[in-house]
């Protein structure tokens, strides 16, 4: 599994992961949504996790502020435009 598809599989289970500038990342999840397997995923990609999520904090900035888009709009276009570059990465 690939970070990508472990943040997209934890984002459809609502788990909620921010990116601190220490190295660290904080995980809120539902009761019960995270198996003893997700932590092991979470943890063998927590680097590439961390690098996803702070690309994805700063494109949610920047269409809020320079585009004047509401957070959540804002946080819509920011993970598209990551599902969507990442999808570019992996094609041949």
């Amino acid at each position: 599994m690939t970070a990508l598809a472990l943040l997209q599989q934890l984002h459809e289970r609502g788990v909620i992961l921010t990116p601190y500038p220490d190295g660290t990342v904080r995980c809120r999840a539902p009761k019960g949504v995270l198996t003893p397997a997700l932590h092991n995923a979470l943890r063998q990609h927590k680097a590439a996790l961390l690098d996803l999520l702070e690309d994805f904090e700063e494109r949610a900035a920047i269409a809020e502020y320079c585009a004047g888009l509401s957070r959540a709009d804002a946080d819509a276009l920011a993970w598209q435009c990551l599902v969507e570059q990442a999808a570019l990465e992996v094609s041949p």
